[in-house]
């Protein structure tokens, strides 16, 4: 395939390419080069704040991470241009659409569609990206709206949130018949219009993109700018989901370098803090509970803290960092299943099934995760991995890519589902397009960008999954493999294919739940010393030929939950896996635990390996019983689903058998 390239300068806080802050040189497949225009008629300053990690462009290899992607590329990717009645442009070509958010479908559509494209060199996908993009762009009207209302009910029509009564043809059964929604989607269709056209103008320059992106922006301004009306007044949960626009307008800035743009940023936070019933930043700075801000909608949540973070890396101001921080601790550690979703339970005191619910409130058989959640959370945290380098984050993306993530996305098809429980007879898994079935492709493409990259001058392995990848020139543009089947085995080896014999280090990091057995350089044991962000690093002079062999122990570790006297749950990981057992409609949930002493921590007096087979995934049986578990994401299908939580109290009479 012809290809050509152009150089591309540093573009910290890059997620539109990668997730990322920074990217380095690579090639595009752009048709034609042009040369990318210099903001304000200046070179682009530097971000106030670095990224500590690099992603470097790979190829995939063999292994259960390429299999999944590649379902996606060749499958679900193709499929969408033309289902369902051109869904993805439809709506913006012949206004108003079917659906009152059917605006967002295409810009994620780009998004993942462009980092595919990115990877594979595919010349025809780009033609036909190029070709939506056109379609797009020639919708707009001349004051840059780009969205899918009639003109009397878009935002601008709509500013103090009066009531909007013709949105869509027609609306999702879910809506009360003959009632429309009383907010608007629009500036949520502006959010992934923009993010979709800068993460593909960032590949292939057109100043037509920009310009357009600009015109959404600089309409966004003249109705929500200072002095102007409220943003959180349009939008539903407390006006949550119309300020994730955050995000969007900060790439925007980053692009053009146009201080209006970052001005705006920052209006809308405090338009935010503003509102009482958003007010994010400040209640994560105060660790308050994250059901309150914007009635706890996960999803929009966790987007507003990407614009937090890509505030962070523009500004240097330390309280947009530590709110993300904040809020990140918060997730993980109450908020997440084991399987990395974070899970959401109607309750009460929340917006709806897919916000934060306190822990008191966790049920693995109720609460349920959305497939948006898990992918921003994905995105999230590889965000905060590249722009720390710390290991703990790229280990969570990990956790929730190789476990929620796939488990949402049918192994054989173009199936998604919309959300997964943790326990469930089968799985709700659907072909036609949703807002989370558009989603999880997008995690798909942006874990497999962040494999491997540059961090503190060495080589940085994020994940160990099967890649080759050609390293910069600072690296001798050596051309390393790695191979093996991970996280399918514990291992893998890493190949130089290519290298001159210069010394740099190497550095990766242990798998969730795991424990470095060995590394050997050419069969003979060497030395890794652990840093500070938790990477092993060795340093050597490589050679064509030269291989790294490194080998994991997976241990086997219960999770206890225990929200009521009454309503104790285990859970079981083995390495980076989430252990679960296959059950269908009749066989119903086993409870081999209650009454039993288990304790946090190893669980090898309940389970045990049974022997492994080439390729296959690993399997635990529970001692003394013929339940198997296996993988959480393997165990869902049409007609099974998975049992991940096991009780281990049924009374608070029974209280301490947990302890």
């Amino acid at each position: 395939m012809k290809q050509n390239h152009i150089t591309r300068r540093s573009f910290v806080l890059s997620s539109i390419a990668s997730t990322a802050f920074a990217l380095s040189s690579c090639g595009t497949v752009s048709a034609k080069e042009q040369p990318r225009p210099k903001p304000d008629g200046k070179a682009a300053a530097e971000n106030k704040v670095a990224a500590v990690w690099h992603p470097v462009p790979v190829r995939l290899g063999d292994g259960l991470l390429s299999e999944r992607v590649n379902l996606w590329r060749t499958g679900r990717m193709p499929w969408m241009v033309h289902a369902e009645d051109d869904f993805l442009l439809a709506a913006f070509e012949k206004r108003p659409g079917k659906h009152p958010w059917q605006g967002e479908h295409f810009g994620k559509w780009l998004h993942a569609a462009t980092l595919a494209c990115e990877q594979t060199r595919d010349e025809a996908l780009f033609k036909q990206m190029r070709e939506m993009v056109d379609r797009l762009l020639a919708t707009q009207d001349a004051n840059g709206y780009l969205g899918t209302y009639t003109p009397g009910n878009t935002f601008m029509a709509m500013p103090e949130n009066k009531r909007l009564t013709d949105v869509a043809n027609a609306i999702e059964a879910d809506w009360k018949k003959g009632e429309a929604p009383r907010r608007g989607w629009d500036t949520w269709t502006f959010r992934y219009n923009l993010y979709g056209l800068l993460t593909y103008e960032h590949f292939h320059p057109d100043a037509r993109i920009v310009k357009a992106c600009e015109g959404m922006a600089d309409l966004l301004i003249e109705t929500y700018g200072e002095g102007k009306h409220d943003l959180t007044k349009y939008g539903n949960h407390a006006g949550i989901s119309a300020t994730t626009i955050l995000e969007s307008i900060v790439m925007l800035y980053e692009r053009t370098r146009k201080q209006k743009y970052l001005d705006f940023a920052e209006h809308i936070v405090a338009m935010s803090e503003h509102n009482p019933g958003l007010r994010l930043m400040g209640v994560a700075l105060e660790n308050g509970s994250l059901t309150k801000p914007g009635e706890g909608k996960a999803y929009q949540l966790m987007a507003n803290l990407l614009g937090y973070l890509r505030l962070y890396a523009c500004t240097g101001t330390p309280r947009y960092l530590a709110a993300v921080k904040n809020a990140w601790e918060d997730i993980h550690s109450i908020h997440t299943f084991t399987t990395g979703g974070p899970w959401g339970r109607k309750m009460p005191y929340n917006g709806n099934g897919e916000c934060f619910a306190l822990p008191r409130d966790f049920s693995p058989e109720i609460a349920k995760v959305e497939t948006c959640s898990t992918t921003t959370w994905i995105q999230l945290n590889l965000h905060l991995f590249e722009l720390t380098g710390e290991a703990k984050f790229a280990a969570e993306a990990e956790r929730a890519f190789f476990n929620g993530l796939l488990a949402a996305q049918h192994y054989e098809g173009n199936d998604w589902c919309y959300f997964t429980k943790a326990s469930e007879s089968k799985r709700p898994l659907e072909e036609k397009i949703t807002c989370c079935a558009s989603s999880g492709p997008r995690a798909l493409e942006m874990y497999a960008h962040d494999l491997v990259g540059v961090a503190d001058g060495a080589v940085s392995l994020a994940s160990l999954a099967p890649c080759r990848v050609t390293l910069p020139e600072k690296f001798g543009n050596a051309v390393i493999e790695v191979g093996g089947s991970y996280p399918v085995t514990p291992s893998a080896v890493i190949r130089f294919r290519k290298a001159s014999g210069s010394p740099f280090p190497i550095e990766f990091r242990d798998p969730a739940g795991s424990r470095l057995v060995s590394v050997k350089i050419n069969g003979k044991p060497a030395e890794a010393v652990k840093n500070e962000r938790g990477f092993h690093r060795i340093h050597h002079p490589w050679n064509a030929g030269d291989e790294i062999m490194i080998e994991f122990d997976y241990q086997l570790l219960s999770h206890i939950v225990r929200p009521g006297a009454d309503q104790h749950w285990v859970a079981f990981t083995y390495g980076p896996w989430v252990l679960a057992r296959k059950q269908d409609p009749q066989s119903g949930a086993a409870e081999p635990f209650v009454g039993k002493p288990v304790r946090e921590g190893p669980a090898t007096e309940w389970l045990e390996p049974l022997p492994a087979k080439d390729g296959a995934l690993p399997t635990v049986r529970i001692k003394g019983t013929q339940f198997v578990l296996q993988p959480y994401h393997s165990t869902g299908s049409l007609t099974t689903g998975p049992q991940t939580y096991f009780k281990l109290l049924l009374a608070k009479n029974s209280a301490a058998n947990a302890r």
